[in-house]
């Protein structure tokens, strides 16, 4: 006995209405809208080095050395080539020593591996005081 088309088509639209109204009830409700925050990009730094006091502000990760690609260079004898390294990461700043000779202190105590920066402390690197000042979102 053959089947009416009519009656196939009918079929077919009502299985994909039921499919169409089981998957959207699976998804729940919608979304409620985004929130509007700024997400931090860079860290600040007020660098304290030859009678000069600069503030400047880098990107998620910045490197401290002498040499001229250095995000942050000092020119200090004491101060090794790639000596330091201050990174943004998801819990918080933190400074590393990177086997500089002199080694990296932050308020006096030496970076052993790397440490986690609270905002105001003091980096000491060579004869230049570096104050981190915190996070924020900026071009």
């Amino acid at each position: 006995m053959p089947v009416d088309p009519r009656l196939a088509t009918l079929g077919v639209s009502a299985a994909a209405a039921a499919f169409v109204v089981v998957v959207r009830d699976r998804r729940g409700p919608p979304p409620g809208p985004a929130l509007d925050v700024e997400i931090s990009t860079g860290v600040e730094l007020t660098v304290s080095t030859a009678g000069t006091i600069k503030t400047h502000r880098f990107g998620r990760r910045v490197l401290v050395g002498r040499v001229a690609s250095a995000d942050l260079r000092l020119d200090d004898p004491l101060v090794s080539r790639l000596h330091a390294r201050i990174e943004m990461r998801d819990d918080g700043v933190y400074v590393e020593d990177l086997g500089s000779r002199n080694g990296t202190r932050v308020d006096g105590a030496n970076v052993v591996g790397s440490r986690c920066l609270r905002v105001d402390e003091e980096i000491e690197i060579g004869a230049a005081s570096i104050i981190f000042r915190g996070v924020g979102a900026w071009r």
